[in-house]
């Protein structure tokens, strides 16, 4: 008996074998319709960063680097609310598994409340800071990148409350089983993003934009 026959007699013993059919079942009726919209939506927060230092691209090369020093930080506070938005969708998806609804939307209110407040005296605080804060991550960068990183820190600080609400919102949704929202709305945003921020780059109808800080 070869190798391959001895191998296919265990397999065949196991549970899972028995199974096997109702498992690809439930891997792609039941995970994948979830998984597939999360990873897109992920996707699309991690575009952000990566969309933003394309549309300053043009500008030169001073630009983007200003641009990718201040998303490596933004990156980092985005991730904790990320945190925060996993966290709610836990709890969510919890509560509501064991019937309890009031705590599903308590937990998801307070999420939002909290991490809207957090986000608030974040951006005040790194507003406040930022000059400290892009010497430490900046290193040996010239003063015009570390100016242009400053300019786009302080800027882009007062989307935290909107990034907080959007995160939090989603993982609340996706506690609730639904990622198709969460989906529509942040890959709705990337697109307004490239909209927006390319007329305040570079202009349109005649106006000359605002160039470099048009990308906050």
């Amino acid at each position: 008996m070869n190798l391959h026959a001895v191998l296919r007699q265990r397999v065949a013993k196991t549970r899972w074998y028995a199974k096997r059919k109702s498992y690809r079942v439930l891997f792609w009726r039941e995970i994948t319709p979830l998984a597939v919209p999360i990873f897109m939506e992920n996707a699309c927060v991690l575009l952000m960063g990566v969309l933003s230092t394309f549309l300053v691209s043009w500008i030169g090369k001073e630009a983007m680097a200003g641009v990718g020093l201040a998303d490596s930080f933004n990156m980092v506070i985005i991730s904790f609310f990320a945190a925060v938005d996993l966290g709610t969708t836990v709890v969510v998806a919890f509560s509501l598994g064991t019937r309890d609804r009031r705590k599903a939307r308590a937990a998801a209110r307070q999420s939002l409340v909290l991490m809207t407040v957090v986000a608030l005296l974040l951006a005040a605080g790194i507003h406040l800071a930022g000059e400290q804060i892009i010497d430490v991550i900046a290193g040996d960068a010239t003063s015009e990148v570390k100016g242009l990183a400053l300019s786009y820190l302080q800027t882009t600080v007062w989307s935290y409350p909107a990034a907080a609400i959007a995160l939090i919102g989603s993982g609340a949704l996706r506690g609730a089983g639904n990622t198709k929202i969460p989906l529509l709305v942040n890959g709705g945003m990337n697109i307004l993003n490239i909209m927006i921020s390319s007329v305040l780059i570079y202009g349109a109808l005649g106006w000359h934009g605002l160039g470099f800080i048009g990308a906050g």
